[in-house]
């Protein structure tokens, strides 16, 4: 189950679908390896760590008609940010990349901020 919300107060801003789903796409760890030219260490490793703003998520709605795939499109030109209610959390989110494709609307969420 997803819903998704306006950050203020729209009597049409809500899309909640029982079926829907949101899987993580990408996670990224904030670190890299420098070269260095010493032949004892050979790399150093700088890790900054994981943070929530790391993570993308992949939301699938199941939209036989296409109203779900209308009322996406609504939310996003109208909202530059979302939030999204899913079984690994709460997030605000950017939603970006909608689709429609086997009988779903598809599109990303990056997430802004971990809300819970």
């Amino acid at each position: 189950m997803i819903a998704l919300t306006t950050p203020s107060l729209d009597l049409s801003g809500a899309l909640i679908s029982p079926n829907g789903r949101a899987i993580a796409q990408t996670i990224n760890r904030r670190a890299n390896r420098v070269a260095v030219l010493d032949l004892t260490i050979g790399a150093v490793a700088v890790d900054a760590g994981y943070s929530g703003s790391d993570l993308e998520l992949s939301v699938r709605v199941p939209d036989p008609d296409g109203s779900e795939h209308l009322a996406l499109t609504r939310l996003i030109a109208l909202y530059p940010t979302m939030i999204l209610s899913c079984s690994r959390g709460c997030y605000l989110v950017m939603l970006s990349g909608l689709g429609y494709s086997n009988g779903a609307a598809t599109c990303r969420a990056s997430v802004l901020e971990v809300l819970s």
